[in-house]
């Protein structure tokens, strides 16, 4: 009898010990900036130019990441455990092409914006938007079965539609890892003379310090 007894209070605080949350304040929310870096694929899509045969390229970001995550999961959780969330980035990003043997690459900077629906407690389904700006293209001019292309002056801009997964998990107390994978669907060429869309794949890591526990 006496060793049921000690079965069932070792149970009960392991139980315990498994769903007990250390709150550190009652805000119903939390919120978190770092670095974040990412690399992936991209590729070209086209209209105008029928005879170029795009591949895909290694694209890479880094810059910096804002993470808002609200509510509660249940009445006991702590802030900042419930089911939306808010994700800003503010990222430099290179993108390339391939096209036969040569490769475009282009420069820009990315500020997605993106709705989080936390599925469970560390997942979420992120959707929104990611505006781009190019800076610039490289090489200036593009060779291609006897064709030649100008590309140095492209400096266009896109809204591209952006969806993922992102996964959060706590270091400490104080900081966490997010991690995420995206499509990112290029909606606007490079330019009027260059109606070539670019899209990509990433896969991204960003480290966030709580900034509003």
């Amino acid at each position: 009898m006496c060793k049921n007894l000690l079965l069932v209070l070792l149970a009960a605080l392991c139980c315990g010990g498994l769903f007990a949350q250390e709150c550190e304040d009652d805000r119903p929310y939390r919120i978190a900036i770092g670095p974040k870096v990412g690399v992936g694929l991209a590729m070209g899509s086209h209209s105008n130019l029928e005879n170029l045969n795009f591949g895909m390229g290694v694209g890479y970001q880094f810059g910096a990441a804002f993470n808002a995550h609200f509510g509660r999961r249940y009445e006991l959780s702590c802030g900042g455990t419930g089911w939306l969330g808010l994700q800003l980035e503010a990222v430099y990003g290179g993108r390339n092409i391939k096209l036969g043997s040569t490769s475009l690459g282009t420069s820009c900077i990315e500020v997605p914006v993106l709705a989080q629906l936390y599925v469970i407690p560390n997942l979420a389904i992120e959707a929104g938007a990611t505006m781009v700006k190019v800076l610039g293209c490289s090489p200036d001019q593009l060779n291609y079965e006897g064709a030649t292309y100008g590309t140095g002056e492209i400096k266009g801009s896109d809204v591209m539609i952006t969806a993922g997964l992102a996964y959060k998990t706590r270091i400490n107390p104080s900081s966490s890892l997010l991690m995420g994978v995206r499509y990112n669907m290029g909606m606007s060429p490079l330019a009027g003379n260059f109606d070539t869309k670019v899209s990509s794949v990433m896969l991204s890591f960003a480290y966030l310090f709580n900034i509003v526990k």
